[in-house]
């Protein structure tokens, strides 16, 4: 636990935290979880569910998580089919990405804890190279995670229909290049989470997910 990691201190209850700040009334906003994984909605949801899947312990990025945990595919695997259920949407229509940076001086989003996002309903969308090199393509999530030693900051994303590509990023993104290029092709007009107030649909889902 990072006491300077705001999903460190959330997932150990503290309300020190965006999640509690936006909504007091819940206590917490896990909706699925493994041994070491934990899947929880998306502050400024790009579609409904857009959700977050995030490891327990902190790792920087999922690459790292990867050779730490050694049955982590299997439980990514049961944990994004278990949050499918729950959403009752179809998982071959699912965006998937995660920019898998280690530190500030890596770009990223202001959060350094492993976090794998899952966009409903974006299945289709095709966003490129993120960093102007061509990505190495995988068929599944897990292929493309046993090639990445997380050493190295990195760029995830694709859908099942299309396959994953990741890049390894050799100067840093600017803040939330992944995020604000998928929004932009689902004409999402506020792509920052951090401008994201309380949301209709992660208070309709915490609600009933505690039912």
């Amino acid at each position: 636990m990072k006491d300077n990691c705001v999903f460190c201190r959330e997932l150990i209850g503290r309300r020190d935290t965006n999640f509690a700040r936006l909504y007091p009334e819940f206590s917490s906003r896990v909706i699925a979880e493994t041994d070491d994984l934990v899947v929880f909605p998306c502050i400024g949801q790009l579609t409904p569910g857009h959700s977050l899947v995030v490891t327990k312990v902190h790792y920087s990025n999922f690459a790292q998580a990867f050779n730490s945990l050694p049955d982590l595919a299997i439980q990514l695997r049961r944990v994004i089919a278990d949050v499918h259920e729950l959403l009752d949407v179809k998982s071959d229509d699912t965006l998937y990405f995660e920019h898998g940076a280690i530190t500030a001086d890596h770009g990223g989003c202001g959060i350094y804890h492993a976090h794998l996002h899952l966009v409903p309903q974006a299945g289709s969308v095709k966003v490129g190279s993120v960093s102007g090199s061509d990505p190495t393509l995988f068929k599944s999530l897990i292929d493309a995670y046993s090639t990445i030693d997380g050493v190295m900051p990195y760029a995830l994303i694709g859908a099942e229909q299309f396959g994953f590509g990741a890049e390894k990023l050799d100067v840093p993104l600017p803040s939330q290049t992944i995020r604000r290029k998928v929004a932009s092709v689902l004409g999402c007009p506020v792509w920052d989470w951090r401008e994201a107030g309380p949301e209709q649909g992660m208070i309709e889902l915490l609600s009933r997910k505690l039912a």
